[in-house]
């Protein structure tokens, strides 16, 4: 919002120590407050008695050496709340529109918001609003809804909004319009309704084209490149955001210019430029710094965080999301709070210290639900606390979490669906519920085959064949690996396909079909070979050199062996002691064997010569009788 009155020259104080707000006397002067004058002298008491604390607040106030921002802007604060008591609108407005000496030099309302004081912005506009003319109640309804959207009230910043695009349509201010849709569009995002959000996007920059407002046309295109990054169009979202930042610099906008470098640093982690993207944080956060922009930098500080994840540099990343959750908690955005305990959460998920995770998920999703429509937050701290669960080994809590996520997903997108339906899927194979975890991987399939998401399709399958295995339900195993084989070969997934085929000579070996098998390792094996993949062509190497001994296939086998001895040094004599131990029970099993037949030889011996014994007895004792 822009201001057109007499503005403090603070650079004519050349040398000068001034405060980031204009002297007070100056201040009175500009407002026409002269207590001396015969119009105040004849005011009621109580009115007077308000100008007089509006004087003394102006030119009285003293500040600490370490005072805070807020502290430093109390004197103008305190002057706006006893002119709002005199019901003195007009210049309880001038208050509000004066221009600060920060970094960003915006009038004291805005720098609240860049401050992160939104309870103090939504403090001063519920006492003016309603009190001023149509176009001025029109830029607060506009600044109201700002401030609940960044405390992640949704419906309320929704009410407002509405309310100032009403207004606008029927006092037309194409100026505010465009800014009205853009915030619109920005809340649409963040309730991740994509289809709404672009239309008005679309609105909001057409609207900034025709009347040539690049400040606009520039935070459009920003959010425009933060829209098709949501979408997983990265290569769009390069496109947007680089227009903005050309925008951005022309009009000397540093704020702006901090946001969209931090876009861009996003959108490259997404694509793994991982080096690209901190610097790109790094320009953003010294930026955000020098405005003294609070959000900027919580936002800087989350996706350096994000980098360093990345990159398994969990001890800076802790620090990163630390220092984000204080600025959070100190300038009091339950937004950024519930962000940085969800950071801290799947960071201390991916240490596996689940404990601590489901800890830090519990206390985001106690914010969230503090929060009204924070589809987002709710979403990724239940989200997070079935990964937690899963972790502990809680299986039957994990599948609660990610059934109460289940119905947020179609919210979040097909992306965020499929992971939770794959979380359900692996818990219940954990549990060996295997009938169940069959049912949402093949859900997942469905999805993935109206999505066209090929690589996906074949991670899923490639779990699924793992599930029919252990269910020993080999032919259905080895279906869902020929499928995945021939994916990969239509997509040239190279480390897919070998996956496959490694997996298909396992099922053959148990199905009993020893030649398909030893055919489907010996396809494995160049592959493995041309992705370096040193263990995996080992073990196959192994796998073969058995099955070959076993069909007497000796050329193949001692090709195999020599190849292996190649490999791995211990190969041969690893080998080489397990033929010799085989070897040796063959022994034993020979020396046990002669052993048992000997002593059953001479069991059986004893019990013909005592049958014997027993029958000559027999007769001869008839012999004796006889005589």
């Amino acid at each position: 919002m822009e201001s057109d009155f007499a503005e403090f020259d603070f650079k004519s104080q050349n040398g000068l120590d001034v405060d980031i707000t204009p002297p007070g006397e100056w201040m009175l002067a500009y407002l026409g407050i002269d207590l001396a004058a015969p119009e105040f002298r004849e005011l009621p008491p109580y009115k007077r008695a308000q100008y007089r604390a509006v004087k003394n607040w102006l030119t009285r106030y003293k500040l600490k050496p370490d005072a805070s921002n807020i502290e430093k802007v109390r004197g103008y604060l305190e002057a706006f709340y006893h002119l709002c008591e005199v019901e003195d609108w007009e210049r309880a407005w001038e208050i509000l529109l004066t221009r600060l000496n920060t970094p960003t030099y915006e009038n004291l309302h805005n720098q609240l918001g860049t401050w992160g004081d939104y309870r103090g912005q939504i403090e001063i506009y519920d006492r003016i609003l309603g009190k001023l003319s149509q176009t001025e109640n029109n830029i607060l309804f506009n600044n109201f809804a700002n401030a609940y959207q960044a405390l992640g009230d949704y419906e309320t910043a929704m009410k407002y909004y509405q309310q100032s695009l009403n207004s606008v349509m029927e006092f037309p201010n194409r100026k505010l319009e465009a800014k009205v849709l853009g915030n619109i569009a920005n809340t649409y995002l963040s309730q991740r309704k994509f289809s709404k959000a672009i239309k008005c996007y679309q609105q909001s920059l057409e609207i900034s084209q025709e009347i040539a407002d690049r400040y606009i046309e520039c935070s459009t295109l920003a959010n425009l490149g933060d829209f098709y990054r949501i979408q997983g169009n990265y290569i769009k979202a390069k496109q947007y955001l680089k227009q903005s930042l050309l925008i951005a610099q022309e009009i000397s906008n540093r704020q702006i210019e901090g946001a969209v470098l931090g876009k861009l640093g996003v959108v490259y982690r997404c694509c793994k430029e991982y080096a690209k993207a901190m610097q790109y944080q790094q320009y953003s956060l010294d930026i955000m710094q020098e405005m003294q922009y609070s959000k900027g930098v919580e936002a800087s500080l989350m996706n350096v965080g994000a980098i360093y994840s990345r990159l398994k540099d969990y001890t800076n990343a802790v620090e990163c999301h630390k220092q984000h959750l204080a600025i959070a908690q100190k300038i009091q955005d339950p937004l950024a709070q519930r962000q940085a305990l969800a950071d801290l959460g799947r960071i201390y998920y991916l240490q596996e210290y689940y404990s601590q995770a489901i800890d830090y998920y519990q206390q985001s999703l106690t914010i969230v639900r503090e929060l009204k429509s924070d589809v987002v937050g709710e979403f990724f701290a239940i989200f997070g606390l079935g990964l937690g669960h899963a972790g502990s080994k809680d299986y039957v809590k994990a599948i609660d979490c990610y059934q109460q996520a289940l119905l947020l997903a179609p919210q979040m997108g097909n992306e965020q669906e499929i992971a939770v339906l794959l979380g359900i899927a692996e818990a219940y194979n954990l549990l060996k519920s295997y009938p169940q975890s069959i049912e949402y991987y093949q859900l997942i399939l469905i999805f993935l085959n109206r999505l066209s998401n090929r690589e996906a399709e074949m991670f899923t399958l490639v779990n699924l064949g793992s599930v029919y295995s252990q269910q020993k339900d080999y032919s259905k195993a080895k279906d869902c690996y020929e499928q995945i084989v021939l994916l990969a070969q239509q997509t040239g997934t190279r480390d897919m396909e070998m996956v496959a085929l490694a997996h298909l000579g396992s099922t053959n070996l148990k199905l009993g079909y020893k030649p398909q098998a030893v055919e489907l390792y010996e396809q494995t094996l160049p592959i493995a070979k041309e992705l370096g993949e040193y263990k995996r062509e080992i073990a196959i190497l192994i796998k073969l050199v058995f099955l070959y001994l076993e069909q007497q296939r000796y050329s193949k086998f001692f090709k195999s062996l020599i190849r292996l001895a190649f490999k791995h040094w211990l190969v041969i004599p690893i080998f080489i002691g397990v033929l010799f131990a085989f070897a040796l029970i063959g022994i034993f099993y020979v020396i046990l064997s002669v052993i048992i037949w000997g002593l059953a030889a001479l069991f059986v011996s004893a019990i013909v010569t005592f049958v014997l014994w027993q029958f000559f007895q027999s007769i001869k004792n008839n012999q004796d009788k006889g005589e």
